[in-house]
């Protein structure tokens, strides 16, 4: 549930925009002041959905980019519709 003026109001799905460290300080990072604690309690409980799940975050790092061709063909069994920046 999410604080609002109006009282709680339940969450089913996060958009997070956070690094997973910052997350839950009960999880991850203690000292975070960014995170929801317990959240990810809640997470594995199946109480609320994370759009962009925890170590999604893998696919932003520009040293994977060269291997992203591949990993269409490997996993999606398709080619590649843009060519990678050299």
């Amino acid at each position: 549930y999410m604080r609002t003026t109006e009282g709680p109001r339940r969450v089913d799905v996060i958009y997070r925009r956070i690094d997973d460290a910052w997350l839950d300080p009960l999880a991850f990072r203690a000292d975070s002041m960014l995170g929801v604690p317990g959240l990810l309690s809640v997470y594995r409980a199946g109480g609320v959905v994370l759009a962009n799940a925890i170590g999604t975050g893998v696919a932003d790092d520009k040293s994977i980019y060269p291997y992203v061709p591949e990993m269409i063909r490997f996993y999606l069994g398709e080619q590649p519709i843009l060519s990678n920046i050299p």
